[in-house]
């Protein structure tokens, strides 16, 4: 078996960066309606209300349009994809604190929703700072 050239090593590295900020924008994509779209079952069964969950949804339709357009850039730019990273580091900080803020009322569904996104937003924080490292 034979090590990767400095190029394709690279070239590997990329690739796997690019699978990683689309599926970070597919879970923002599927999320943000969820919370847009969805807004009136969210209410009764995660205690998030429309006047969170719209805003929420609208954010993350966002991010999944930035998210995309990083992925599919000729060339990753390592200021953006370090951008991505910031920005899902501090979504993750704020998903895993607003539950105990009291600010929203949530059911128990929703504490879990929201600290599970938490852990997932950080997971895929740490994937992309990874990614970036190796470009």
């Amino acid at each position: 078996m034979t090590a990767l050239t400095a190029p394709a090593a690279t070239a590997a590295a990329e690739t796997r960066l690019r699978s990683v900020l689309r599926l970070d924008a597919v879970a923002c994509a599927a999320f943000g309606l969820l919370m847009t779209a969805g807004f009136a079952l969210v209410d009764p069964l995660l205690g998030l209300e429309p006047a969170w969950a719209v805003p929420f949804g609208v954010y993350l339709l966002g991010c999944a349009v930035a998210l995309a357009l990083v992925a599919g850039y000729p060339d990753l730019v390592r200021g953006q994809v370090t951008g991505v990273v910031v920005n899902n580091a501090i979504a993750a900080l704020a998903l895993a604190v607003l539950p105990f803020t009291g600010l929203v009322d949530l059911t128990v569904a929703g504490y879990i929703v929201l600290l599970g996104g938490a852990a997932l937003v950080a997971l895929f924080a740490v994937l992309e700072a990874a990614g970036a490292a190796r470009i």
